[in-house]
């Protein structure tokens, strides 16, 4: 099972990696991210870049739920693929894409569940 795992997200690494990047977004796009990037408190934006941009500091669980509950998985990965285009992370981003994934995976399994709506 955790061979399936590791396959599994190798594949979404390099499926993330082919993607083809414009050599200038759309406005479409950028604004896309600012709206992704707002979801997050700054103390959360701050933890979670530091993690999965420089693999440093840990993600407390408030965050976590953050991550999972507001912020979302797509807009999660989106903002991991703009890294891509920035040219001082492109050495990285294959490191980057591993914590991200990584992360992702453990917030989901700590954020809690949100409330039901009444």
């Amino acid at each position: 099972m955790m061979a399936f795992l590791v396959a599994c997200s190798g594949l979404l690494v390099s499926h993330v990696l082919s993607f083809e990047y414009p050599s200038k977004p759309s406005a479409e796009w950028i604004q896309h991210l600012k709206e992704c990037g707002s979801k997050l408190a700054p103390k959360c934006r701050e933890q979670l870049s530091g993690f999965v941009v420089f693999g440093k500091g840990i993600v407390m669980e408030e965050c976590c739920d953050e991550l999972v509950n507001r912020l979302g998985q797509h807009c999660h990965f989106d903002l991991m693929k703009s890294l891509a285009l920035n040219p001082d992370f492109k050495s990285t981003i294959f490191e980057i894409f591993e914590r991200g994934e990584q992360i992702w995976k453990r917030c989901a399994l700590v954020a809690k569940s949100p409330s039901p709506s009444s």
